[in-house]
């Protein structure tokens, strides 16, 4: 409805005919399209754009108030209107000494004091002091989360533990449980002792069922293996600690105050990584000073997004590429495939920043979206893996945009980096920086019948090895992989997600359709629960869902009964300990288990 709206709208139908070979040969567009902040290279030459379409796009977020949401967001209002919190996770990067107040309170002190904490709890775990109810020292940390919970903090480790700070792990572990699915918890707790294994619970609400299931079942590892050795309260003092909004919850659950460590409702999940819910793993694991080192790549992009001008804001610029590709050209798909294997994680967590954020169906004010497009689908594999797997659909088949990262220095060289083949030397990290050159190239600008015919290739080949080109992609290069340009890369990508909300007019803070599955799965638990006990078929709304879950039971009918039992039993030792780690608590009811109860929209 906005004049720029309709002005690019009538923009894009002008790009009929137009390629980016001839684009690409202007050497004033492919300067302008190419921005620079600390270090981070942003080239979007490659976009099927002029500066007139730049231009109109600035226009658009004028008249969308992209400036004033921005500073709206940066000074703690409530913009998630629906939940009303503020967005604040900006704050969680905020130098000592600056003020940003949440409802009059100056929230940036409380940031920093457990910042201080974990810090100094994470000096005591590197340094073989934090020990465990039978006296072992902790050196084995599992994170349970899911969502928000997991996927930043997970991709930050893995991105971390590829460079030269992989020395600092030592003998240390950190692993990340988040699917309820038994494997994946085998998986957490292969080979480790628990007696020098160290829990994180994070959950911003403390009722996510998925992690509260597998915090108790860890809990009842624990038990189990120090059964006779450490009584069942003191392995819930020494062995699990908590990342939670609510304190409270995280107390009558079981878990100390010393090893709870807050963040605050005005953090979404998926932006709470630099809270402690990334601290505490990511410090233990590497130090403090790393982590430190990676809010400063945050906070770097943070100062960019408020300060820069939108012409050269790279996070804005990004933002705006994207809503012209979605709405505009159509293109309702985006990749994501960074030149690095240390980063094979990233393109997860942005998929969440962004499908969570963005995948919206009403405005702000509750209006339908009917007439234009929001919200990605993201994916992303690491190069060069990705040009072997579906790189044959992006140059022959649909259109999607791709954003390519890579690095100037490979974050670990090896000892032979540069290998003998025959009979030239090959080096790793050139192969691999040549094909994230290549790949943007070739999308961009194809290779045409003519210039087939002419290398000899035969007319009946021709339309089966024509590359049409004309796929969009941005370059995003860096020196080299640190806990820094890590902080850069994420914060670039949450605000790259805020502008496209902000224009769209949507709220990227909070995530309803999450919800509506769940509430499902719990009629289905009720169901299989009575039909397990009674004997009676269970039933449900659709007939193909009646059918298919009677078979479930049928078929799963003589495993559970085992399991049933020993539940009961766990449960019993469970809440025994809760009560007497915990005796001012009295018996809370459900402590024991966790307080399963359905988490609001936002809570991770």
């Amino acid at each position: 409805r906005l004049p720029a709206w309709r002005g690019l709208r009538a923009h894009a139908r002008t790009f009929e005919g137009t390629h980016l070979r001839e684009l690409l040969r202007d050497e004033a567009r492919a300067a302008a399209f190419c921005v620079e902040h600390d270090g981070l290279m942003f080239d979007f030459s490659r976009q099927l754009m002029t500066l007139e379409t730049r231009d109109r796009l600035l226009d658009l977020g004028a008249e969308a108030q992209l400036g004033p949401k921005i500073r709206a967001m940066a000074r703690g209002e409530k913009i998630n209107r629906t939940e009303r919190r503020p967005a604040l996770h900006t704050a969680l990067r905020a130098p000592r000494g600056t003020r940003i107040e949440v409802d009059g309170e100056d929230v940036v002190p409380d940031v920093h004091a457990v910042r201080d904490r974990v810090s100094a709890l994470s000096d005591t775990f590197r340094a073989g002091r934090l020990l465990g109810a039978t006296g072992k020292p902790l050196k084995n940390i599992i994170v349970i989360g899911i969502g928000g919970s997991s996927l930043g903090p997970a991709f930050l480790y893995e991105a971390l533990k590829a460079t030269r700070l992989a020395t600092r792990l030592g003998n240390r572990q950190l692993r990340f449980l988040a699917n309820i699915d038994e494997v994946d918890t085998a998986r957490a707790i292969a080979d480790l002792d628990p007696a020098e294994t160290l829990v994180i619970v994070t959950s911003k609400s403390f009722r996510t069922r998925e992690t509260l299931i597998n915090a108790c079942t860890l809990r009842q590892w624990l038990f189990d293996s120090m059964a006779g050795v450490a009584r069942p309260e003191a392995i819930l003092q020494a062995h699990i600690a908590a990342c939670t909004c609510d304190v409270g919850a995280a107390a009558r659950w079981g878990v100390s105050r010393e090893l709870t460590f807050p963040f605050w409702d005005w953090v979404g999940g998926r932006y709470s990584v630099t809270s402690s819910v990334g601290q505490l793993p990511i410090a233990c694991a590497f130090g403090s000073d790393v982590f430190d080192q990676f809010i400063d790549g945050c906070r770097s992009m943070d100062e960019h997004f408020f300060n820069a001008p939108f012409e050269r804001n790279i996070p804005v610029l990004m933002g705006l590429v994207g809503v012209w590709n979605c709405a505009f050209l159509g293109h309702g798909a985006r990749a994501l495939f960074p030149y690095c294997e240390a980063l094979w994680r990233l393109p997860a967590h942005v998929q969440q920043v962004d499908m969570e954020s963005n995948g919206k169906r009403v405005t702000l004010s509750g209006e339908p979206i009917t007439d234009y497009a929001v919200g990605e689908v993201d994916f992303g594999e690491p190069g060069t893996t990705g040009q072997h797997s579906f790189f044959q659909l992006l140059h022959m088949g649909q259109t999607v945009p791709a954003d390519f990262i890579g690095f100037a220095q490979p974050p670990h060289p090896m000892a032979h980096e540069t290998v003998a083949m025959e009979g030239s030397m090959v080096s790793h990290h050139d192969e691999l920086m040549a094909n994230f050159f290549a790949q943007p190239d070739a999308l961009a600008c194809g290779l045409s019948a003519a210039e087939l015919r002419a290398a000899g290739v035969s007319d009946e080949l021709v339309p089966h090895r024509t590359f049409p080109g004309n796929r969009p992609s941005s370059v995003i290069m860096l020196p080299q992989l640190t806990p820094f340009s890590v902080g850069q890369i994420l914060a670039l990508y949450e605000h790259r997600t805020v502008v496209q909300g902000f224009v769209w007019g949507i709220n990227s803070f909070d995530q309803w359709g999450v919800e509506l599955g769940k509430q499902l799965a719990a009629e289905v638990r009720t169901e299989i629960g009575d039909a397990r006990a009674t004997g009676a078929p269970p039933k449900a709304p659709l007939p193909s869902t009646e059918r298919n879950l009677r078979r479930y039971v049928e078929l799963s009918s003589a495993a559970s009964t085992a399991a049933a039992k020993a539940r009961a039993r766990a449960s019993s030792i469970a809440r025994s300990a809760v009560q007497r780690a915990n005796p001012r608590l009295g018996a809370a009811p459900g402590a024991g288990e966790g307080q399963l109860a359905p988490d609001s929209a936002s809570d991770r």
